[in-house]
């Protein structure tokens, strides 16, 4: 039986901390350690935190650097073969790491898997996304942060990049990984929870100039595989732009008309 490492980052978001911690120890498959990055969180002592955590969990205390930093200390800190990233204030269903182990175990060529999820908090509803292609990642993420992944893949593409701390790092990861080659599996159930609040990080990257900038790092890391498609891919990532830019032009009008 593999070991799953599950790698929680927390920064001020102690007050969901544990529901997400007890989302895991819920989990059918028992061969799971749990490590929570404290990425220089000011909402909780570093005493108060350890307390929130059950016996058996590890706590590693950084200061603030973020969360592709604390994902990947954590990550390099664990000794599983299987890798789940789950932020603070989300949880899973306790068959989802079951689940996807048997497919990885089962599927060499699979690298990372994932499910249908649900929003819950400020937003209640089912999500359902396309499924994870080459094209429509290149144009949009299509997989959540809390996918399951191999060890070694995040090994050979040397982890999270730091540089993509404005938002999105996840799906350069993801391309990054699907860049080797490797597959991506899609389990046609909801087995993930994401928490939706009024997140600042994610308001910052839908500004304009920070959705451009995201996207043009992207392109940068990944450019021959959008040198390949970019027939395909790029009309439709300036309309997306193009989009973003006048929704926000168009909020800011109706903010003035108050």
């Amino acid at each position: 039986m593999k070991k799953v490492s599950v790698i929680i980052p927390c920064y001020n978001q102690s007050q969901y901390l544990a529901e997400a911690v007890l989302s895991v120890l819920n989990s059918t498959y028992k061969n799971i350690e749990i490590i929570v990055v404290n990425d220089g969180s000011s909402d909780i002592s570093t005493e108060d935190l350890r307390d929130l955590a059950p016996a058996g969990v590890t706590i590693i205390n950084q200061e603030n650097l973020g969360v592709c930093t604390a994902r990947n200390n954590g990550i390099k800190s664990s000794s599983g073969e299987y890798i789940l990233t789950l932020d603070a204030d989300d949880k899973i269903a306790p068959t989802y790491i079951e689940m996807a182990v048997n497919i990885l175990d089962n599927n060499p060529q699979t690298g990372i898997v994932y499910c249908e999820h649900e929003f819950f908090g400020v937003k209640s509803r089912q999500h359902k996304i396309a499924f994870a292609t080459m094209i429509n990642m290149l144009i949009q993420n299509r997989i959540f942060s809390a996918a399951i992944f191999r060890r070694n893949l995040f090994d050979k593409v040397n982890g999270y990049k730091t540089d993509m701390e404005k938002g999105c790092e996840d799906w350069d990861f993801w391309l990054s990984i699907m860049e080797t080659g490797a597959d991506v599996y899609k389990i046609p159930e909801v087995l993930f929870f994401w928490r939706k609040s009024e997140n600042e990080r994610t308001q910052k990257a839908l500004k304009p100039l920070n959705y451009l900038k995201i996207r043009l790092s992207i392109i940068k890391h990944h450019r021959k595989l959008y040198s390949k498609y970019a027939l395909i891919v790029y009309p439709v990532m300036f309309a997306m732009v193009v989009k973003n830019l006048l929704s926000h032009f168009y909020k800011s009008l109706k903010g003035g008309n108050k």
